[in-house]
C-alpha cells in the first residue's frame, strides 16, 4: 500500500538475520559432529550449509514460492542442491560430476528458454557451462586456506550482489546477500571455536554451487552481463597460501586487508561494465 513504510530490521531479516542463524545453528552442529568423532558426516554435509541457509532466506524474499515448483525462481530454491551434493563425488570423477550436475541442474531451471534454443544454442550452452564448472571447482578444490579463501568469496558475492542490484534485479541480489551472511556466519564462527579447517573449507566450496546457480540465473533471466559475471569471479583464481607454507607469520588483518583488495577489484571493473548512463533514479 502506498504510504507504508518497511522499517530496515523487516528488511534485514531475511537477507542477513534468517540465514546468518540458520548457518550458525547448523554449522554448529557439524563442527560438535566433527569433534564428537563423526567427521565422514560432518564432510558430507558440510556443503548442505549454505544451501539450507540460503533457503531460509529466498523463503523470506521470493514470497511467493510454489511447491511443487511451477515457475523458474521456484526450480532455482530447489536445485542448486544437486550440484551441492555433487561437491562430495569421489575425487577421481568430483570434476565432471560437479560440471554435468550443476549444468543440468540449471537446465531444470532454464525450461523456458532451453525449449526456445536450437541444438546448436544447447550444445554450445552446455559446453560452457561445463567449462565455467570445471574451472571454478579445479580453483575452488587448490585452495586450503580456511581464513583468507571465504573472505575472498564473500568479497566476490557482495560485489555481485551490487553488480545484479544496478543492473537488473533487485530480488536476486537480496538472494545474494542471503549467501553472503550465510558464509560469513560460518567464517566467524570456525574462527571463534578453532574448529578444524577442512569444514569450512567445505561449507565455502558448498557456496559456490548456489551462487552459480544464481548468477547463471541472473544473466539468463535478468540479463546481467556475462562478461560483468566472469570478472566477478576472477579472484577464484588465485591460490590464497596456507599459513603453514609462509615463511614469515604476519598478523591476520594484513592477509585480510589484501584479500579484501583482491577480490574486490574486479568487482568494481564489472560495476563500471554495466553502470547504467543515466541517473538510477
Amino acid at each position: 500500500m502506498y504510504g507504508e513504510s518497511v522499517s530496515p530490521l523487516m528488511m534485514l531479516l531475511p537477507i542477513v538475520i534468517y540465514p546468518m542463524l540458520a548457518a550458525l545453528v547448523i554449522s554448529f552442529i557439524l563442527f560438535k559432529l566433527a569433534k564428537s568423532g563423526k567427521v565422514k558426516t560432518a564432510y558430507w554435509l558440510a556443503p548442505l550449509v549454505i544451501w539450507l541457509a540460503w533457503l531460509t532466506a529466498a523463503q523470506g524474499i521470493h514470497t511467493r514460492w510454489n511447491f511443487p515448483p511451477r515457475q523458474a525462481m521456484d526450480w532455482l530454491l530447489l536445485m542448486p542442491l544437486i550440484p551441492t551434493l555433487a561437491m562430495r563425488t569421489p575425487q577421481n570423477i568430483r570434476m565432471a560430476g560437479f560440471g554435468v550436475a550443476l549444468v543440468l541442474s540449471f537446465a531444470v531451471v532454464a525450461q523456458p528458454i532451453v525449449g526456445r534454443m536450437s541444438l546448436v544454442e544447447i550444445i554450445s550452452h552446455a559446453i560452457g557451462g561445463l567449462l565455467v564448472a570445471g574451472i571454478t571447482l579445479m580453483a575452488a578444490e587448490r585452495q586450503h586456506n580456511s581464513f583468507r579463501f571465504p573472505v575472498s568469496l564473500i568479497v566476490m558475492m557482495t560485489m555481485s550482489a551490487l553488480v545484479t542490484g544496478i543492473s537488473s534485479s533487485l530480488s536476486l541480489a537480496q538472494m545474494i546477500g542471503g549467501i553472503c551472511a550465510a558464509l560469513g556466519a560460518v567464517w566467524l564462527m570456525a574462527l571463534m571455536l578453532k574448529t578444524e579447517p577442512q569444514i569450512p573449507l567445505l561449507i565455502a566450496r558448498g557456496s559456490l554451487a548456489v551462487w552459480l546457480m544464481v548468477l547463471a540465473y541472473a544473466h539468463y533471466y535478468a540479463d546481467v552481463s556475462v562478461w560483468a559475471l566472469l570478472l566477478l569471479a576472477l579472484p577464484l583464481l588465485i591460490k590464497w597460501p596456507s599459513a603453514s607454507h609462509k615463511k614469515a607469520k604476519r598478523p591476520r588483518w594484513k592477509d585480510l586487508a589484501g584479500t579484501v583488495l583482491a577480490s574486490v577489484i574486479p568487482g568494481l571493473l564489472a560495476l563500471w561494465l554495466i553502470w547504467p548512463e543515466q541517473p538510477l533514479y
